[in-house]
């Protein structure tokens, strides 16, 4: 495993509501997988994050025992079928979600053991994977977006992926990721639509188009924000929980991801032109360019990006292109 020393992005100082001091963020490169991708990546509890990889070294799992800082791998888990999503829920339990067959795995010990839950999807797209979103609700159901070309389904299982329910196709196009908000949850996709259930995605409402490009990254920020980017570049910004959106310009290039750094600090990730980093101190309204990832390859970016705030330690975790896993320690508010 190689690691790259701690190399700061910028001399960013990331203000708090509650205290007048500030810290540098700064990120450690670690190679997990070279030149594989890591493009999920999610936090367990108990300092325990987990991440999967995708080609060349498909399907393994790598982990952390102590909040992202240093990594081990456990195997190949998946076989030849890539992974790309990994969510938690309580206890040591989780779950990943496979791009090609569109299976789910689950594990019950913190990702040391897992077990195939089997094929829930039938999608098939010619241009990109089968399938990317999945999240654990606040209620326990466990959601899964499809990319299928001709209309992306989603699928729910209230019983911890022993079952599932197919609610059919939501859009005309595939759906991309999915993110529970204040009063619900909401998904986006290549249709440049926002869809939104308020019933723990039993049913689900087209809210209308945002957009003519694709919709990628998309986080909840708390206080019913929401912030969606296109691959155009263009970022828009929910206050209403996904009701209504307003657009804030393009910020770099294509939309990757975003991270809530914790009050009103934004973390944005771009994938091609210049590939920089981009923070918002005021939730999503301006932004900051930080520059490249610190990893040294050519053309790499950050494709995942968490937050953890457990109450013990604060840090942001990310997985890149190129099979780096960037982490960043930061104070205590």
């Amino acid at each position: 495993m190689r690691i790259h020393s701690i190399l700061p992005l910028s001399l960013i100082m990331l203000a708090t509501c509650h205290a007048s001091r500030a810290a540098e963020l700064e990120f450690k490169a670690t190679a997990i997988s070279p030149k594989s991708r890591v493009d999920a990546i999610a936090y367990f509890g108990r300092g325990v994050v987990i991440a999967g990889t995708r080609k060349p070294h498909t399907g393994d799992i790598h982990k952390s025992d102590d909040y992202g800082a240093s990594w081990h791998r456990i195997g190949n888990i998946t076989g030849t079928d890539f992974i790309t999503c990994l969510s938690s829920g309580d206890d040591g339990t989780g779950y990943l979600l496979t791009g090609d067959k569109v299976h789910v795995w689950k594990t019950s010990d913190y990702g040391e053991t897992w077990k195939d839950l089997g094929k829930i999807s039938d999608a098939s797209n010619s241009h990109f994977a089968n399938a990317y979103g999945m999240i654990v609700t606040r209620n326990g159901t466990l959601l899964v977006a499809d990319a299928e070309s001709q209309g992306g389904h989603i699928h729910r299982s209230t019983d911890q992926g022993a079952t599932w329910n197919d609610l059919g196709a939501i859009s005309s196009h595939a759906i991309y990721r999915l993110v529970e908000v204040g009063d619900g949850v909401i998904a986006n996709g290549w249709a440049g639509h926002i869809y939104k259930s308020c019933d723990d995605g039993v049913t689900w409402h087209d809210m209308g188009k945002l957009s003519d490009s694709d919709l990628y990254a998309i986080e909840y920020i708390g206080n019913d924000t929401a912030l969606i980017g296109t691959k155009s570049g263009n970022l828009f910004v929910s206050r209403d929980n996904g009701e209504t959106w307003k657009e804030q310009g393009v910020v770099g290039a294509a939309a990757d991801d975003f991270s809530w750094l914790g009050d009103d600090r934004v973390l944005y990730s771009t994938y091609n032109g210049d590939r920089n980093l981009h923070l918002s101190e005021d939730a999503g309204t301006t932004w900051t360019s930080l520059g490249r990832v610190p990893t040294g390859e050519e053309k790499d970016w950050l494709d995942h990006v968490i937050y953890i705030d457990d109450g013990k330690v604060r840090a942001v975790v990310g997985g890149t292109n190129k099979g780096f896993i960037l982490y960043s320690r930061l104070p205590s508010e």
